[in-house]
């Protein structure tokens, strides 16, 4: 198996250096060495996000984050609007309504955009007190304009808290300037970390939403942010998924934030390109996303299996449909360590079983298209 094998928008690939951070030192989360590596954590992760909010730590998933979010703001009877064009957009709703809430979803198509005059007329109508949507649909690679919704979830005097779990590190992304209160992410996405730690930055209008009759809880907000102040946690963290996030933040700020947007940026380009000359659409009709590709596979079922044989013949993976999309889409990630010349193995692999399929055309028709956007941005570099 090579050892660059998983092109998926998460768990993604856990570059060698990031690897050994976290399996090369041991420490315990009540003594001085955790304190250090929790401070690196909360600055790194403040730059990431744009805020000057805190950062907490939890050991957990992407979704233990969302729930934790949802646990601390929503109470039974709460009015809460989820803007929802896929499966993480319907999981705001699901979380919501275990919490007892009186939830509204506001539909998009599956990798449609929304719009914001229709947004409004939802606030406006419902008045809610919570604002849930997501940046970076995972579902469909298709990213939504946070700084104009959370701007209308503001206005009528909504909590906004969004999903960015395949943002942060990877696109352009500002908490503050564009008055988002909650937002989420994981260590096993734009971090390059294996899973096992989540992280959700509370910004200062975010803390007059959290509840506080909620007494202990494994995801309280106060009790995370009591321990954040003496830079440690309350409970047992994921101490070696830590260390390797620490490593995972001192490559983002090697490459400085701006440069990983950019790469994450023309990296995208180059896969759709090599994509599109495999004859394989675009799913997304909104903006696609720089962590990963959908693209819709044929309706005649000849794509059935593919994402699987890619993994067995060739030791690659990537990652199908969800949901109502399994069979109907794949998703190839280029999140995170995953560069434009990175991609040729998984691209050119995919085009072979597409030959064999009779659903290219010929053989090279990826790699020519993929070089020709490498040589656009090599010039667009060389001549400043």
């Amino acid at each position: 198996m090579p050892e660059l094998s998983l092109f998926t928008p998460g768990p993604t690939h856990v570059p060698l250096d990031i690897r050994i951070a976290s399996i090369s030192r041991l420490a315990h989360h009540r003594a001085p060495e955790f304190q250090k590596l929790f401070a690196r954590i909360q600055d790194g992760l403040r730059g990431l996000f744009r805020t000057t909010g805190t950062i907490l730590v939890l050991p957990a998933s992407g979704t233990g984050a969302m729930e934790a979010v949802v646990h601390n703001t929503v109470s039974p009877g709460d009015r809460v609007l989820v803007l929802a064009a896929g499966k993480y957009g319907r999981r705001w709703a699901e979380l919501s309504r275990a919490r007892g809430a009186e939830v509204r979803v506001h539909e998009a198509p599956d990798g449609a955009s929304f719009d914001p005059a229709a947004v409004e007329r939802e606030l406006a109508a419902h008045r809610p007190r919570h604002l849930l949507l997501t940046h970076c649909e995972t579902s469909t690679a298709t990213v939504h304009d946070v700084e104009v919704l959370a701007g209308l979830g503001r206005r009528y005097g909504a909590t906004v808290v969004a999903d960015t779990m395949t943002s942060i590190g990877v696109e352009p992304f500002h908490m503050d300037a564009w008055g988002v209160d909650f937002a989420v992410t994981a260590s096993h996405k734009g971090l390059m970390s294996q899973p096992g730690a989540a992280f959700v930055a509370v910004g200062e209008r975010g803390w007059e939403a959290v509840r506080t009759d909620q007494g202990y809880s494994y995801w309280s907000f106060p009790l995370l942010r009591e321990a954040a102040r003496d830079l440690t946690v309350p409970n047992t963290p994921p101490v070696a998924a830590l260390f390797a996030v620490a490593a995972g933040l001192d490559r983002i700020e090697a490459e400085k934030l701006e440069n990983v947007w950019t790469r994450h940026a023309r990296t995208a380009e180059v896969c759709r390109a090599a994509l599109a000359a495999l004859g394989l659409p675009l799913f997304t009709t909104g903006r696609p996303s720089a962590a990963l590709t959908a693209v819709s596979l044929p309706a005649d079922g000849r794509g059935a299996g593919l994402t699987e044989e890619l993994y067995e013949r060739f030791g690659l993976r990537v990652a199908g449909g969800q949901g109502a999309l399994k069979g109907r889409i794949l998703r190839v990630g280029h999140i995170g360590a995953v560069t434009a010349l990175d991609l040729l193995p998984v691209l050119t692999a995919l085009e072979l079983l597409l030959l064999e399929r009779g659903l290219a055309a010929e053989p090279g028709r990826a790699a020519t298209a993929a070089a020709a956007r490498l040589w656009q941005h090599h010039e667009l570099d060389r001549r400043g």
